[in-house]
């Protein structure tokens, strides 16, 4: 390699390292803004009562003129506003026919079971169902089909810590002839909620 050529190849070497180094020196520039603390949190939709995981009648032996009452309170603690509906699942059984149920809507410091003290019923619309407990199996089957369920200010709409209390009557009417050795099986009633 002759001096011509070692001098050129320094100057290019010398050249190349100046404009990196001349990059360099103007990418230094800079500047950055930010969005901070962002966050997606779901909501809630929380329904509960206060039967402690035991039923709320259970007879046994019944003749014409038997009835069982017992009250169940309902609380919504969800975030979200809700609507509640009231169906059961079931199956009523031979006698479920023969079996009248009433259930009335209100309010109260209302203690699980069948004393049913300070129970204040609504006004006129209390009575939310009056039938055969059958009847109220085959039409409230499931939360499409459910009972339709106020909060205390009678809005369909449920908000944290809406509360009603359900009175449950069912009796076997005097009238009835024909439903001796005839039971229901066990059933169900379900409270469900789901934001509006």
């Amino acid at each position: 390699m002759n001096r011509t050529h070692r001098v050129l190849l320094t100057l290019l070497v010398i050249g190349l390292v100046g404009a990196v180094a001349g990059f360099g020196t103007f990418s230094a520039f800079s500047s950055t803004t930010s969005n901070d603390g962002n966050s997606f949190s779901a909501g809630t939709v929380t329904i509960s009562d206060n039967d402690s995981n035991s039923a709320m009648y259970s007879v046994s032996n019944a003749k014409p003129c038997d009835s069982a009452t017992a009250c169940i309170t309902v609380t919504y603690s969800g975030s979200l506003s809700s609507n509640v509906k009231l169906y059961t699942t079931s199956t009523t059984g031979s006698l479920g026919s023969h079996l009248t149920l009433v259930i009335t809507q209100g309010t109260g410091t209302v203690s699980f079971g069948s004393s049913c003290t300070n129970f204040t019923p609504d006004g006129s619309g209390s009575q939310i169902y009056n039938g055969t407990l059958s009847n109220f199996a085959s039409t409230y089957s499931g939360y499409s089909s459910g009972l339709s369920l106020t909060n205390a200010s009678a809005s369909t709409t449920w908000s944290t810590n809406d509360a009603r209390v359900y009175k449950f009557q069912i009796t076997l009417p005097s009238s009835d002839t024909t439903g001796a050795g005839l039971n229901t099986g066990s059933h169900s009633f379900t409270w469900e909620a789901q934001n509006t």
